[in-house]
């Protein structure tokens, strides 16, 4: 039984390595996320190779940045006509998407400041987009350390890779026409029952277990990895990183719990109290509205005029 198992794992083994080395147009990978976060995957592809307009400032993160920044608005406050502001943000969380997407960005743009979304804690694990974005040496050769997804990443990725090889060769949503969109906001105008939010936080205000530092140390070395690599790859291609801080409502967590971490590779922007507190500016307890994402999105346009006149006198 053990040697017929080792002939069949022969017998597949080439046919494995076959599939990951058998080209599939890049878009493809995106295409095939279209019913996955509103078709931001398609969006952000097409915003990236498919239109001509830089991405100078762009911005990472789950939903919470999707629905919190108005990269229209932020472009229009800046006053500079050739500064392109980008919201990039893809619903869930993961820090080595935020690489592999980094990596899609040099191929086709020369960002010069990156604003990466962080909230209370680091999420500790792999986010659910990577296997299919990433390239096939990104899922192999992913950090195997403290990394509880890394098998199901090589299996979804193979079964990935079998549904784009069948797209490809049979045409299948080949026909999807490019989205030249400039903007990757969406968020909503409705306002969240006040009810609802007061018992949100007084759910914050319960007291919560707290990790020890070893525990920590554990949790989050998978996290700080990818969050190194992405900063390597940043002061690499000349790209400014700063953290933004965007917390739940009712959150009493004033900063992130990895601060420290985060200041090791670029500044965290804690936009003021009011904006989070104010219920009226909150569409649901995790993601603010058009209200909330408007006094966020000027007070963030307000920072990137400071780093620009930063970046101005440094050169």
């Amino acid at each position: 039984m053990k040697r017929l198992f080792y002939n069949i794992l022969l017998f597949l083994l080439p046919l494995i390595l076959l599939i990951y080395f058998i080209p599939i147009e890049r878009r493809q990978r995106f295409v095939q996320l279209k019913d996955d976060c509103s078709c931001q995957g398609i969006w952000i592809f097409d915003r990236l190779h498919n239109n001509d307009n830089p991405a100078d400032v762009i911005f990472f993160g789950s939903s919470h940045t999707i629905n919190g920044i108005m990269d229209e608005s932020i472009e229009k406050q800046l006053n500079e006509p050739l500064v392109h502001v980008a919201n990039l943000g893809y619903c869930r969380y993961g820090v080595n998407f935020y690489y592999v997407l980094m990596k899609e960005i040099l191929r086709s743009k020369k960002p010069k400041m990156l604003f990466l979304e962080v909230r209370e804690d680091e999420n500790r694990y792999s986010h659910p987009v990577f296997p299919y974005i990433a390239d096939a040496d990104d899922v192999f050769l992913a950090t195997p350390f403290f990394n509880r997804d890394l098998v199901r990443d090589y299996f979804d990725s193979f079964l990935y890779r079998l549904k784009l090889l069948k797209a490809q060769y049979f045409k299948k949503d080949s026909l999807i026409p490019f989205r030249t969109n400039d903007f990757g906001f969406m968020g909503s105008k409705d306002t969240s029952s006040k009810t609802f939010l007061e018992k949100v936080m007084l759910e914050h205000r319960k007291p919560k277990a707290q990790l020890t530092s070893f525990e920590r140390y554990f949790y989050m070395t998978y996290p700080r990895i990818y969050l190194k690599n992405l900063a390597e790859l940043c002061i690499k291609n000349k790209i400014r990183l700063s953290f933004l801080y965007i917390p739940e409502y009712g959150s009493q967590v004033k900063e992130p719990l990895e601060m420290i971490t985060y200041r090791k590779y670029g500044d965290v922007l804690i936009p003021p109290n009011e904006i989070f507190e104010d219920p009226d500016n909150w569409f649901d307890e995790s993601h603010l509205n058009h209200a909330g994402a408007g006094k966020l999105s000027a007070w963030v346009a307000g920072e990137i005029r400071k780093k620009m006149a930063e970046i101005q006198r440094e050169q």
